[in-house]
């Protein structure tokens, strides 16, 4: 039974049922991680087959529109003794771009102090045009491909030791590990909650760790002196004759160049993904590092031992140098900055029976000569060239960080880091800029004597959509899908997004609806647009991910009516949907926020309505929810008569006369509920009551949900925003249960 105060039961001419539509899909991990999948799936076969640079139409005038935009820098200044510099000004600063100098316009000086009160910011008398946020981000990077068992451990114990005594409370901390078979990995995305990070340092394992490809670059040097099969050494011609000639140490040289390669492109990728986070990215980088000798090359062995020796010159490899330095220039370009702490627990190692162990069998030995000493086997120190020693210093000095080559002065580095990363200057200025995709180098000096800086190498152009790689596509979409202010270059257009929560029994969820006029359709001209539906709970993980790709032509220019559901536990969510051109870039974007209440045991639970207009021609797009998994039919729950009627979503005409709301409800514990409804508009401003008289018009059924039709008039409303509240109450449970809607009249 249903009753409804001061109006009789009407009739809405077409009430139909729609059957259900909706589909449900949960994503498992978080969007976040989405792009650093790609970057770990990524081959290096694959990576190094993209072009730099995107194919130009010669039947074209080649053109690149010119913008003006702020490039802010950021600046790092110690004295020789390692100490920040904290009392420069803009003028102690001189900036070139690409050997040009530039005019400072704007200046920022960050100080860490100890305490809130004495201010984490202090901003000099030129103000900054963008305002930044102090907040450092730290990513803890552990390289499992070059290290070993003992140097994980302490790199664990040096990361759990910053988090409890070198992090601040808004401080973002994220974590990343890179290993042989499974690349790059996003164990945890940038987040405030140390507590949560402190548990994933905690459970990496030693199980991924492939110290081995360090350990066969050094195993071909100390054997490249050694005799090759089939020479020996005297008088072993006759023992040897027709033996073949093989060198047992070639094969594995190569695997360690793939192996080197494949982590000098998935290290790229992921720094043209982390060209999308705004600000700049402190690395602190556990790994032993590539060795050198495999990149630039080495030399060993005596040259004039004879027949019966070998020595070794490796001028290095041309393609595994390029990759290298563009990986520096990218990370460079990006805003990160890495502290690199050596696990081989000291930069010079000793090795007192490596070259023994290798050699013993033969005989052969460096020996001193007339031309120098060889490969001695008395040295107890690792040479430097077959270790990562020189890799992780050229990193650190390239990305403006610094490189620490003992992993058990943890405590006392780490506390550098943290003074470094807390104490630094932005630098801003006007730059023309093209989209070209070029690279710009960017040189900053200090007048001032005595003074060290280190800053980013420079930046990249951006490059028009159409000349973007497939993985920078998707990291344009990432940055749309992420961030509340996309840092995206493209024009990004905005549209209204409302979300509706209802549950029954043991479902609940939101249904999220957008009404995307005809205006923004007309400008979808390539051949596939896709739509994204994202859930975000309220520690920003995503909860929800729909997607639908469809073809813009058959609704270009027309108003449309995207729905999708998503069945979520009680809580706080922030909905957001992205409907990007796939061929141009194009893309509008909105979120809204909305809550999912707590069942009762039993009683009443209503929907939020859903404001409907007279409207037709309308086209709907249903992302819905997989049917296996779905928990409530939102096109029942909500139904409605497409053909006459279109949701009122975003400002409402002054010269639309009358709304129709549509609430769905339902009673847990009794099959005979007995529901009162009332409703009554709010002024949002004056908080008043307005009349409104409103008139039940339809109703439908479906399992245990009923929904109802009411109708009331527009006509008086003076433009403004305006609350609809709806209190229900059931009297067989005696339960109440209210919702509301805000609805924006416009003077147009």
């Amino acid at each position: 039974m249903l009753a409804y105060q001061g109006s009789q039961e009407g009739h809405l001419p077409g009430l139909r049922i729609f059957p259900d539509a909706a589909a449900r899909r949960r994503a498992g991990l978080l969007l976040a991680l989405g792009f650093f999948c790609l970057i770990a799936l990524q081959s290096p076969e694959a990576s190094s087959s993209i072009p730099s640079c995107g194919y130009q139409d010669l039947t074209k005038p080649f053109r690149h529109e010119v913008s003006v935009v702020l490039k802010l820098i950021h600046v790092y200044v110690t004295d020789k003794k390692g100490r920040p510099v904290e009392d420069l000004n803009l003028e102690d600063f001189t900036v070139t771009d690409n050997g040009r100098p530039v005019v400072l316009t704007d200046f920022e000086k960050h100080l860490l102090r100890a305490s809130p009160e004495t201010a984490e910011k202090e901003v000099a008398s030129a103000p900054l045009s963008v305002a930044l946020k102090t907040t450092r981000k730290f990513f803890l990077f552990f390289d499992f491909a070059y290290n070993n068992g003992r140097g994980l451990v302490k790199a664990k114990t040096a990361a759990l030791h910053f988090l409890d005594s070198k992090v601040g409370p808004d401080d973002e901390v994220g974590i990343l590990t890179y290993s042989m078979f499974k690349g790059v990995r996003v164990h945890e995305y940038l987040t405030r909650d140390h507590a949560k990070i402190r548990e994933v340092v905690d459970s990496i394992g030693s199980k991924d760790i492939a110290g081995r490809a360090s350990e066969l670059e050094l195993q071909y040097w100390l054997m490249a002196q050694e005799p090759l099969a089939g020479l020996g050494g005297e008088g072993s011609a006759e023992a040897n004759a027709g033996r073949p000639v093989s060198d047992p140490n070639k094969n594995t040289r190569e695997e360690g160049k793939r192996i080197a390669q494949a982590f000098i492109l998935r290290l790229t990728a992921l720094a043209k993904a982390l060209r999308y986070i705004p600000g700049q990215k402190h690395f602190i980088f556990f790994s032993t590092g590539v060795p050198s000798s495999l990149i630039y090359g080495a030399q060993s062995g005596n040259p004039s031992s004879g027949p019966g020796g070998r020595a070794a010159f490796d001028p290095g490899d041309r393609v595994l140098r390029s990759q290298n330095e563009d990986m520096y220039k990218e990370f460079g370009a990006s805003n990160c900055t890495f502290y690199a702490f050596d696990t081989r627990e000291s930069a010079k190692e000793t090795n007192l029976f490596a070259y023994d162990s290798m050699t013993f069998e033969t005989g052969a030995r460096g020996l001193a000569g007339t031309q120098g000493v060889f490969q001695d086997s008395t040295n107890i120190f690792r040479d430097d060239r077959t270790t990562g020693l020189n890799s992780l210093k050229r990193l650190s000095d390239i990305t403006g960080g610094k490189y620490y080559s003992n992993i058990n002065m943890y405590a006392k580095n780490l506390e550098q880091v943290k003074t470094l990363t807390g104490t630094y200057y932005v630098l801003g200025y006007s730059a023309g800029e093209r989209e070209d995709g070029s690279f710009h180098e960017v040189k900053v000096a200090v007048k001032r004597a005595g003074c060290e800086i280190r800053t980013q190498s420079g930046y990249f152009n951006p490059k028009p959509f159409t000349e973007l790689t497939k993985l920078e596509k998707e990291l344009h979409l990432y940055d749309l899908a992420l961030n509340e202010r996309s840092l995206s270059r493209l024009p990004v257009m905005s549209f209204p997004l409302t979300a509706l929560a209802f549950g029954t029994g043991d479902a609940a969820g939101l249904e999220i609806l957008a009404a995307i006029p005809g205006e923004i359709t007309a400008r979808f001209s390539g051949e596939k647009v896709e739509y994204i539906a994202l859930v975000f709970g309220a520690e920003n993980d995503i909860r929800d991910i729909r997607r639908l790709e469809t073809g813009p032509r058959p609704r270009r220019g027309q108003a449309v009516i995207f729905t999708s559901g998503a069945s979520l536990a009680p809580g706080d969510y922030t909905c957001r949907l992205v409907i990007r051109d796939m061929d141009t870039g194009l893309s509008a974007v909105r979120s809204t926020r909305a809550t999912v209440r707590a069942a009762p045991e039993k009683g009443l639970r209503i929907g939020t309505p859903l404001l409907l207009k007279e409207e037709t021609g309308g086209a709907y797009l249903d992302a819905g929810e997989p049917k296996a998994r779905a928990a409530i039919p939102w096109g029942e729950v909500y139904a409605f008569d497409r053909t006459v009627l279109a949701p009122a979503v975003g400002p409402i005409s002054k010269l639309v006369s009358r709304l129709v709301a549509v609430i769905p409800y339902s009673v847990a514990g009794t099959d005979k509920p007995d529901i009162v409804l009332s409703g009554r508009l709010i002024d949002a401003a004056s908080g008043q009551a307005v009349p409104a008289a409103m008139t039940l018009v339809g109703r439908t059924w479906h399992s245990a949900v009923e929904t109802v039709l009411l109708e009331f008039p527009l006509g008086g409303l003076v433009p403004g925003k305006y609350l609809f509240y709806i209190t229900a109450e059931d009297r067989s449970s005696k339960t109440l249960a209210s919702a509301q809607t805000s609805l924006v009249i416009s003077g147009e």
